[in-house]
């Protein structure tokens, strides 16, 4: 199951089917306010987001997930990782993949901060389009104030397989700044660094990420 960064859809990561889909079935998360959910509001609520993706996990009836979250997505991707642990009917987490995002203590404490430059989390080829723009930014906006107040919830790490993913172009990110990862769980942790990757892995190395994942489930 894949959690986009924020202002992002489902549909990024219909291109991962055919990198990743002998390894494993990808879902793509639509979060509410994008795409075929652009009518709906987007949550604002941290916590009742990830009880939705608990039941959207749940329903798909499985006995295992990996969970991928990118930026943003990363956190959410943690937090409902904890959340499945927690619940005794829903499936085992096997694997934790975050991509592009600060460690959950470090996000914690950052997140007072304002960002006032909100395009850096727009795809480049998308930023000279206003039309597009004017569309996405109030969903990214709104996605920005749902991890705006994140405060790391969980007591116990996980004992769940983590892989740490980041891009060497990444200008907020590096080896040293996401190393905390390894803290929030018992299970072997891996760190990957791709080249020529900036934050939202754009162009080819959209799909390098994704063999990336690939990899690390087989």
């Amino acid at each position: 199951m894949c959690i986009p960064w924020a202002g992002a859809g489902a549909t990024p990561f219909r291109t991962w089917g055919p990198v990743v889909g002998d390894a494993a079935a990808v879902y793509g998360v639509r979060l509410a306010g994008r795409e075929s959910r652009q009518t709906e509001p987007p949550g604002t609520v941290l916590a009742d987001t990830v009880a939705e993706l608990v039941r959207e996990v749940t329903a798909l009836d499985v006995p295992r997930v990996a969970l991928f979250g990118h930026c943003s997505g990363a956190l959410l991707a943690f937090e409902l990782a904890h959340a499945l642990r927690n619940s005794g009917s829903a499936p085992e987490v096997v694997h934790l993949l975050v991509a592009s995002q600060l460690p959950p203590r470090a996000a914690a404490d950052a997140a007072a901060e304002p960002d006032d430059d909100l395009t850096r989390f727009v795809p480049e080829g998308l930023r000279s389009e206003p039309e597009l723009l004017e569309l996405l930014l109030p969903i990214l906006a709104a996605d920005m104030r749902l991890v705006s107040g994140y405060g790391r919830s969980a007591a116990a790490p996980l004992d769940t397989r983590l892989t740490v993913l980041y891009g060497a172009d990444d200008e907020q990110l590096d080896r040293a700044t996401v190393d905390d990862w390894r803290l929030e769980t018992t299970g072997a942790t891996e760190f990957h660094e791709t080249a020529g990757a900036d934050h939202l892995f754009g162009g080819p190395t959209w799909l390098e990420l994704a063999a990336r994942v690939r990899a690390a489930l087989t």
